[in-house]
């Protein structure tokens, strides 16, 4: 460490642009502030596609990809036992060039990569959420097919891994509450000590302030003349678009011309479209598709409300403070860290429950209310004040620091008996 900047290392499984959403984008935005604070930066990732460059020397940082079964290949599931052994080879030499302070870490197999390399590098493990879990949540629907068997015997190596992973981790970073109390409820073996809550952040240059959503509604094919209500997830388990699709049918007794945009993709989406015909919802519920990043922030900008309406483990709600900062009011079941992110702002935004009538009566109190200048830019004011990426990188660069000063410093020796 010179004149207080930081070599870091950050790993990751997957890298913007060939992921763009979740811990992708959230972690752009902070290697990005990390550069502009002048910290030297590398990231490591694996290569999910064959013809991807090793090396690549983008704006102010450099990343590598160590090589990892292509998606699509036979051997594909294969690649965490792959970044295990890669990662830490590819550490172990970049290390000689970069001489890292500090690592910043995304994934359990890579932090144990890191953690068996032959280096010295203290590392702050990011918990975004317990992926055993999310597994577990995903075979109860179907995910998986014939290759469900399979899944769960992988699912024990992943939660063995995580477990042994946290424990070793110089430190553990979650993104809320909710997820301090799931790390400690999943893993006992945790020392609450070294566990540091910092919040996503998101680009509030990117996610502009719109004061007149109806203004952006042409040119994305959005009705002018319509409230429109959106949500932009994965269409999979837990994400609860099934009670958000039902509950339009009594919106649209208040407001019969509202519009439920739905944005992403997912293995639901034949089962959801199904719950739309069966409702009679065709005139009132359209889905989007995967909307393309560089889109989001004018559907956001767009809309009168968006909703989040999961059912299990809401570890932060990226999309939350993304569609705060462009001014639109957020509503979302009491779920995860939503009644933290939401809750901050107006309590008021928050349903009794997760069922489609409590989604209903929450859209429609707030569809009531009119798009209003005032209440977006206390959106956009709550967003700056929290969750901007000038006020949450400031306070990771801190914990890596501390990280750093506190393994370089000597423990103190006992002192010399008298004579």
């Amino acid at each position: 460490m010179t004149d207080n900047n930081l070599s870091l290392l950050v790993t990751t499984d997957v890298f913007w642009p060939q992921r763009t959403g979740g811990i992708s984008k959230s972690l752009l935005t902070e290697v990005e502030g990390f550069v502009e604070a002048g910290h030297e930066v590398v990231v490591v990732t694996r290569k999910i596609e064959s013809d991807l460059p090793t090396h690549e020397r983008r704006s102010g940082y450099e990343l590598f990809r160590y090589n990892s079964p292509a998606k699509g290949r036979i051997h594909y599931q294969l690649y965490p036992l792959h970044s295990v052994y890669r990662l830490r080879s590819m550490v172990e030499k970049l290390h000689d060039r970069y001489d890292f302070d500090v690592g910043y870490v995304h994934n359990p197999f890579q932090a144990a990569g890191l953690s068996t390399a032959d280096v010295e590098i203290p590392y702050a493990n990011v918990f975004h959420a317990p992926t055993p879990r999310e597994i577990e949540l995903d075979l109860a629907r179907g995910k998986y097919g014939w290759k469900a068997p399979f899944a769960r015997l992988v699912n024990g190596l992943i939660e063995r891994t995580e477990g042994r992973q946290l424990e070793r981790a110089d430190s553990i970073v979650v993104r809320s509450e909710f997820m301090g109390t799931k790390l400690f409820d999943r893993y006992n073996g945790i020392a609450p000590g070294k566990v540091e809550r910092i919040p996503l952040c998101v680009d509030t240059d990117r996610f502009a302030f719109e004061k007149q959503p109806r203004s952006q509604r042409a040119e994305i094919g959005l009705p002018t003349d319509r409230p429109v209500v959106l949500t932009v997830r994965r269409l999979v388990a837990r994400m609860g678009i099934e009670h958000l699709i039902e509950s339009i049918s009594s919106v649209r007794e208040e407001h019969p011309d509202v519009l439920l945009a739905i944005g992403g993709k997912g293995y639901l989406r034949p089962d959801l479209e199904s719950v739309v015909r069966s409702e009679g919802l065709e005139d009132n519920v359209e889905f989007l598709g995967f909307i393309p990043e560089d889109d989001l922030p004018q559907h956001y900008a767009a809309a009168d409300l968006f909703v989040m309406p999961t059912e299990n483990l809401e570890g932060f709600g990226l999309s939350t403070i993304e569609s705060l900062s462009c001014g639109t009011p957020v509503v979302g079941t009491p779920i995860g860290a939503n009644p933290e992110v939401i809750g901050g702002l107006d309590e008021a935004l928050l349903c009794d429950d997760i069922s489609a009538e409590a989604l209903s009566r929450a859209i429609r109190r707030w569809l009531r209310r009119s798009p209003s200048a005032e209440n977006r830019r206390r959106c956009r004011e709550y967003v700056e004040s929290n969750f901007a990426a000038e006020t949450v990188v400031p306070q990771i660069e801190e914990h890596l620091r501390d990280l750093v000063v506190g393994t370089s410093t000597p423990p103190p020796t006992d002192p010399p008996s008298p004579t």
